[in-house]
């Protein structure tokens, strides 16, 4: 029992500190990048399509060709997305179009992305080629599975329901998310999720922490509250326990 509570506890807290720096940094470094990276990841992009492809479907697609209307609305009507559809299969290859269509034009994202966007999940179970014990093993996957997932979770299955309205997420969610977005947690990762379409230099992290110690954290304006209150994306009482406080160390 020892032996997995040591390795629970110790390597928890690694993997949660590998998890949130891993997903800030390919935030930013892969998803979201600057003028300059992204005119080599161009020139380079044959030699790792798949990083290519997931900066499209989320820097281009999901920031700037969906939710253009409204950010709790994909799409204004039906013929806006056939119309999207078009102009992605005219502009890329066939199976890239596909790929971005899959990953609800990166709203979500395929198994090829959760391949990409988890490799710190993957590499943590060669930790077990270290360990002496049964226990110290199982302690490890323990702590894999619960500290190094979350921001997995919230990019595949939570993210599509941060875009939209609060009562309508809380309604249309199964109930395993509901209680992940009605919680504490999933309402500040919504408003900070806000945030970083607002700014998206800011913001990138779900599964919070490397954000705050990078400097790449910021807090809602006065504005913005209104902004997320207008549109239904939280309600007032939301703004009443986040603002001006902290949250997780965060500031709002």
């Amino acid at each position: 029992m020892l032996d997995f509570l040591l390795a629970f506890l110790g390597f928890g807290l690694l993997f949660y500190l590998q998890a949130t720096f891993w997903e800030s940094l390919f935030h930013e470094y892969v998803l979201d990048l600057t003028p300059a990276l992204r005119a080599r990841r161009f020139q380079m992009r044959k030699l790792w399509p798949s990083l290519w492809r997931a900066h499209i479907d989320h820097a281009v697609i999901h920031h700037h060709m969906t939710f253009r209307r409204s950010y709790t609305e994909m799409f204004s009507h039906p013929e806006e997305e056939a119309r999207l559809k078009g102009i992605l299969e005219r502009q890329y290859a066939l199976e890239d179009a596909r790929t971005f269509t899959r990953s609800r034009y990166g709203a979500s994202f395929t198994w090829e992305g959760l391949l990409l966007v988890g490799v710190p999940v993957w590499l943590n179970f060669l930790w077990l080629l270290a360990l002496p014990t049964i226990p110290a093993m199982a302690g490890c996957v323990a702590a894999n599975l619960l500290f190094s997932t979350p921001y997995l979770v919230f990019s595949k299955w939570v993210h599509p329901y941060m875009h939209m309205r609060f009562d309508l997420a809380m309604q249309a969610a199964p109930p395993a998310l509901r209680l992940i977005l009605g919680s504490p947690y999933g309402v500040a990762t919504r408003v900070s999720h806000y945030v970083h379409h607002r700014d998206p230099r800011t913001n990138y992290n779900l599964q919070y922490l490397a954000d705050l110690l990078r400097c790449r954290w910021r807090r809602p304006s006065a504005s913005e509250w209104d902004q997320m209150i207008a549109l239904g994306l939280i309600e007032p009482r939301h703004r009443q326990r986040l603002e001006g406080r902290r949250f997780l160390f965060h500031p709002f």
